[in-house]
């Protein structure tokens, strides 16, 4: 009954044993070796944890001295000690898990413990410090001319490679196909060469600090822990851009259809401006600005198919982000949107053109920019006032230049005699001051109406030619002051029904003329 119970009592034990996983003894990052025998009630992770303390407590200590170890052997362990610190033991336990004599098993074990504390104190040395530190600052020099010589291969082979692919293409008669695409490839390949000496340059300050944090004790784990980090981060982004590459073919082939698209556009656009093609009913003023509005519907639509090959395109988040910003831009963009329509209908209608003098509203000035938002004026008085498209297409505009090239444009201002004057004379003398002008064109001649007879007087209107609309304020300045002129030469008043004076009646209010130069 005592044997049977013994056995049991063996078999639950040796269960017990066996259900305790092994644990490693780590000490400064190395495995030191595996305790897979528990040890009364300490489990082997138990176990491996205070030896790994242990160690740890009379490395550090340089007061302990490796020359008095001492070995304490009983029946059932041998023990270690430092100084009488407790290091570890080995049971009967260990002994039969690693089916090796127990003697043997201790020695070894001896050895690796006075070995790791050996290593511990000459890695934490001065010299083995300062030996670190020369080290580190060589690696760091050395990285700097890694880095110099790399930016300098970089430029060169830039440029090397693009003189080669030039050379290239006219060798082989596709110098016009490569002129088409020269200024994206070169962006391409500006980008790719960057890219890799971003990705090397990174590499190379990756392994410099790598390094440098492993030559000192206290950041040597720390340079483990980024190395296996580094390499798993790279494996997953390898792994992604692998599995990445049949969206960026699409994505490829939707900017080079759309870059080749717009190039036409824009050729086309420039021969209808230049007069190289001609479309009926197309002006070449609009080629310009339909080339804009097509650009833009472009690009969208490319964004548009696009979309869903972006990285995380499919995310619901993006998906979020996107309704949020199109709700944002139509709620905001009204006014926007309306002044964009209105430059296009203004396009279209042709009302002017840049450098045309016009009126638009109670603002007179030259045109000096036209776009789909706003329209700028530039006035007489040298301000520059910028105008909604909105509020041009809803006021009143005159073009003053738009005829001034064929018939001219006709200057006209008005004149109220008494009835005293003879009409014919007045008349005369309108014509008279109007040819007297610089600036007015004799052919078509100046030709007078009278627009109204009055109670009191008669409205006589100058209407006068000119091709020089810019001119317009400096123009009916003179022809003001021709008028003045030839009516006080030739004695006649120009009398108003609002003008007053007590005077004599044998004497008139007309001054002397003055002296012509």
């Amino acid at each position: 009954m005592v044997k049977a119970l013994a056995r049991l009592l063996f078999v639950a034990t040796a269960v017990a044993t066996h259900a305790q996983p092994p644990a490693p003894v780590v000490f400064e990052g190395q495995q030191l070796w595996v305790i897979q025998a528990p040890r009364a009630e300490f489990s082997p992770a138990e176990r491996a944890g205070d030896i790994q303390e242990n160690l740890l407590h009379v490395a550090a200590d340089n007061r302990r001295s490796l020359s008095d170890v001492r070995e304490l052997h009983s029946d059932t362990e041998s023990i270690l000690l430092l100084s009488r610190a407790y290091i570890f033991s080995i049971t009967k336990e260990d002994a039969a898990a690693e089916n090796r004599p127990r003697a043997q098993l201790f020695a070894e074990r001896k050895q690796i413990v006075v070995d790791a504390i050996t290593a511990y104190r000459q890695r934490r040395s001065i010299a083995n410090q300062l030996r670190s530190a020369a080290l580190a600052a060589g690696a760091f020099l050395l990285a700097l001319v890694a880095l110099f010589l790399l930016q300098r291969l970089y430029q060169r082979l830039a440029n090397s490679l693009q003189s080669l692919l030039s050379a290239q293409f006219h060798k082989t008669g596709l110098a016009s196909i490569y002129r088409v695409f020269e200024a994206p490839f070169i962006l391409a390949l500006n980008g790719f060469l960057r890219l890799a000496f971003f990705v090397f340059a990174l590499f190379v300050l990756f392994t410099l600090f790598s390094f440098a944090l492993s030559l000192f004790p206290a950041t040597a784990e720390v340079s483990g822990a980024v190395l296996t980090s580094a390499s798993n981060l790279l494996a997953t982004l390898a792994a992604n851009v692998i599995s990445y590459l049949p969206n960026l073919a699409v994505l490829i082939f939707v900017a080079i259809a759309t870059y080749i698209a717009i190039w036409f556009s824009r050729t086309l656009a420039a021969a209808l401006e230049a007069g190289a093609v001609t479309i009926g009913g197309f002006h070449a003023d609009w080629a310009i600005p339909t080339y804009g509005l097509v650009k833009i519907l472009l690009i969208l639509f490319a964004l548009v198919v696009a979309f869903p090959y972006l990285p995380g395109g499919d995310s619901q988040a993006l998906k979020g982000a996107s309704i949020f910003i199109g709700v944002l831009v139509s709620l905001g963009s009204g006014s926007a949107m309306g002044n964009v329509v209105s430059g296009v209908i203004l396009t279209y209608m042709r009302p002017f053109r840049i450098g045309d003098r016009v009126q638009i509203g109670d603002t007179v000035g030259d045109i000096v920019e036209k776009s789909l938002l706003v329209t700028r004026l530039r006035t007489i008085k040298n301000v520059e006032v910028i105008l909604p498209n909105s509020a041009v297409l809803g006021a009143h505009i005159l073009n003053y230049t738009a005829h001034s090239t064929g018939p001219g444009l006709i200057l006209h201002t008005t004149v109220t005699l008494g009835y005293d004057a003879p009409w014919r004379t007045v008349e005369e003398l309108l014509i008279q001051a109007a040819l007297s002008t610089p600036g007015i064109l004799a052919d078509p001649k100046p030709f007078v109406l009278q627009t109204s007879l009055n109670d009191s007087h008669i409205s006589y209107e100058l209407n006068a030619t000119t091709r020089e609309p810019a001119r317009m304020a400096e123009l009916y300045s003179t022809l003001h002051r021709q008028i003045q002129e030839s009516f006080n030469s030739a004695g006649v008043e120009i009398m108003s029904p609002m003008y007053l004076s007590l005077r004599d009646g044998n004497n008139s209010t007309t001054p002397n003329p003055a002296p012509r130069e």
